[in-house]
C-alpha cells in the first residue's frame, strides 16, 4: 500500500528556509496554498508514487540519454537490462536483485529521463565490467554498482564515445537552489556540450550560480541561466528538456 503523508508533512515538506508565510484560508477554512506551492505539492505528490511504484516509474523512463567525455551522447530507448538495476524492488516487475560487481577502467554517464526531459536518478556505465552504478551523489565512490543481464544499447552507444576516466564532473553547490533533479539536469546540459549553439541570451532567462566538483570543474561556468529553450552561459544555449525550466521556475 502506498502511503500518503499528511498535511502536516507535506506542509513541512513545502517549507523554504526557517520562515513560513503567514497562513490564508479559503471560504471553506481549508488552508489556501499559493500556484508555487501547489505546483511543489503536485511534484512532490508524482515523486512519492514513483518512489513506492518502481513499475510506474520504469513506464516514465522515456528515454536514456548516453554521454561521452567528449561532449557527444548518444539517446537510446529505455530497456530493461539497465531498468531493472535502476528500480530494483522486491515488490515490482524489477524483482531479481542485480548482482554486486566493482566497476573498472573508464565509463560513460547514464542519464535516464522522463516526460519532458525530467532528469531521474543518473548513474555511470562500466563497460569492462558492465556495472551500472546509479544515485544522486555521482561524486561519491563508494556509489552502489551492479549489473543482470547485459544491456546491448547501452554497450553499443558506449563504443561509439569517448570514455570517462577521472571523477564526474557534477554540481556541487546551485544557488538561490534547487532539487537534485535540477543538479542533473545542469550536469547532462554541459556533459553534452557539443550540441551547444552559439545565441543571444534568452529574454527570460532565471540565473543561478553553480559550484562545480569533479575533473572539469574549471572548465565549466559559474554563471548560468536556464530558459526555456534550454541552459544559458557565455554566449552559448545547451539543450535541456522543457521539464528543466518548471524546475528552475519551481526553485
Amino acid at each position: 500500500m502506498i502511503r500518503v503523508p499528511t498535511g502536516q508533512v507535506i506542509d513541512a515538506l513545502l517549507l523554504s528556509g526557517n520562515k513560513r508565510a503567514p497562513e490564508v484560508r479559503d471560504s471553506t477554512g481549508c488552508l489556501a496554498r499559493t500556484p508555487g506551492e501547489t505546483m511543489k505539492l503536485l511534484a512532490l505528490l508524482a515523486f512519492l508514487v514513483l518512489v513506492a511504484a518502481p513499475t510506474a516509474a520504469a513506464k516514465d523512463i522515456e528515454s536514456i540519454v548516453v554521454a561521452g567525455s567528449d561532449g557527444r551522447s548518444i539517446t537510446i530507448e529505455p530497456e530493461r537490462a539497465v531498468l531493472a538495476v535502476m528500480l530494483y524492488h522486491p515488490a515490482s516487475v524489477y524483482n531479481v536483485r542485480p548482482v554486486p560487481v566493482r566497476p573498472r577502467g573508464g565509463y560513460v554517464r547514464v542519464y535516464p529521463l522522463g516526460r519532458g526531459g525530467f532528469p531521474a536518478v543518473p548513474g555511470r556505465f562500466y563497460p569492462a565490467t558492465r556495472a551500472l552504478c546509479f544515485g544522486w551523489n555521482q561524486a561519491r565512490a563508494s556509489i552502489a554498482c551492479a549489473r543482470l543481464e547485459p544491456p546491448r544499447q547501452l554497450i553499443a552507444a558506449s563504443r561509439r564515445l569517448a570514455l570517462f576516466y577521472d571523477h564526474p564532473t557534477v554540481v556541487a553547490r546551485l544557488r538561490p537552489g534547487g532539487t537534485v533533479n535540477l543538479f542533473t539536469a545542469l550536469e547532462l546540459a554541459f556533459d553534452r556540450h557539443r550540441m551547444a549553439r552559439s545565441t543571444r541570451r534568452p529574454a527570460r532567462c532565471l540565473p543561478f550560480v553553480v559550484t562545480w566538483r569533479g575533473a572539469g570543474a574549471a572548465q565549466r561556468p559559474t554563471s548560468v541561466c536556464v530558459s526555456r529553450g534550454g541552459v544559458y552561459a557565455k554566449g552559448r544555449l545547451y539543450p535541456a528538456g522543457r521539464a528543466v525550466w518548471w524546475l528552475a521556475l519551481n526553485a
